[in-house]
């Protein structure tokens, strides 16, 4: 079941965090955080990311929280590692 939401709910979770920092809704950030727990969990379980793949939602969690104080040029950056994770796994997966 997890496999049919994965990627669809890592490209909705991008879309929506895109929509959260050009509207300033902290709350679309939250809900991206939800969004990319699979992909947390997934990641999580392979060796090469162990626990780290755990992080994901967090940074987030945070962007949401500096968006709240009005901070947008923190809050991208926060939102980078994931855009860029989900780029290279996408990358990795096409060129298989």
């Amino acid at each position: 079941m997890i496999t049919f939401f994965f990627w669809p709910f890592m490209i909705l979770s991008i879309l929506i965090s895109i929509l959260g920092l050009i509207f300033n809704k902290h709350r679309l950030l939250y809900v991206s955080a939800a969004l990319i727990i699979p992909l947390s969990l997934y990641l999580a379980a392979t060796p090469a990311f162990e626990l780290w793949g755990l992080i994901f939602p967090f940074f987030y969690i945070g962007s949401a929280l500096y968006i709240k104080k009005g901070k947008r040029i923190i809050a991208l950056f926060l939102n980078s590692p994931n855009y860029f994770i989900i780029g290279w796994l996408g990358y990795v997966v096409l060129n298989q």
